[in-house]
């Protein structure tokens, strides 16, 4: 924090704690402050308040009347950084200059992901799961206590639980170098995809996953059985809403033994 003081009041205390002192050189001992910053202090708009406590106490006043004003640490850049604006802006270069930033930011953001993904990619990949659930909406929660993005999934996970079937929610897992987060893993070789959207884009999409995941992974996708129509392509691995889910779930246990 900085003061703001009374006109020729700041250059007044600094001679005064000098005559005290008996020169510029002692007082810097006593005070335990550079000559060159005192002899600045002089002539300055401000004084750092920390420094201006402890010259006034030195010569034995206080701070009555003469304190105007209180200024942030860095309020000198802001206001540099304002005139640099208005500067800019007045010589034409504000807008080409903004560009130029944002362009070397993105390109700074580009090479920060590829790195990551390339050196540590399971600490990347955690780091954007955990950015992608704090805008994800996850307000439904379960009978084991995680929170899930839907009524479905919910309703998914609860079966599993009342079944006293072990499950991960969202786990990472990789295989042939691309991570996923399937929404449950089971035995860690049985994969659970749930999903209510209306549309045949999403199952293209969960068949092209499931055909990266079948040498690793047994993957079902659960739909209700309203939704069949959209996901019929996917066949054996489609299980049509929960009352279909529960014995197939069962089977999970005997899988375990």
């Amino acid at each position: 924090m900085y003061v703001k003081l009374l006109k020729n009041s700041q250059e007044d205390i600094i001679k005064e704690a000098v005559e005290k002192a008996g020169s510029f050189r002692k007082l810097s001992k006593i005070l335990k402050i550079s000559r060159s910053s005192l002899d600045r202090y002089k002539t300055s708009e401000s004084i750092p308040e920390d420094r201006f406590l402890q010259i006034l106490e030195f010569i034995g006043k206080d701070t009555k009347g003469l304190v105007i004003d209180k200024l942030e640490k860095n309020w000198k850049q802001k206001i540099g950084g304002i005139n640099c604006v208005k500067t800019k802006k007045r010589n034409g270069t504000f807008k080409r200059d903004l560009q130029i930033a944002q362009k070397r930011g993105t390109e700074g953001i580009k090479k920060w992901h590829k790195k990551m993904k390339l050196k540590h990619p399971k600490e990347y990949y955690l780091i954007q799961y955990e950015k992608f659930k704090k805008i994800g909406g996850y307000k439904f929660k379960t009978k084991k206590g995680e929170k899930v993005r839907n009524a479905f999934e919910k309703e998914v996970a609860d079966t599993l639980y009342d079944l006293n079937i072990n499950y991960e929610y969202e786990p990472l897992i990789n295989i042939k170098e691309k991570h996923f987060f399937p929404d449950f893993l089971i035995n860690k070789k049985i994969i659970l995809e749930c999903t209510a959207w209306k549309g045949e884009t999403k199952a293209y999409k969960l068949k092209e996953k499931i055909e990266i995941l079948k040498d690793k992974y047994k993957t079902f996708v659960i739909v209700p059985k309203t939704l069949y129509s959209y996901y019929k392509i996917l066949d054996k691995c489609l299980i049509k809403g929960i009352e279909e889910f529960v014995p197939i779930a069962q089977t999970f246990l005997i899988c375990k033994k």
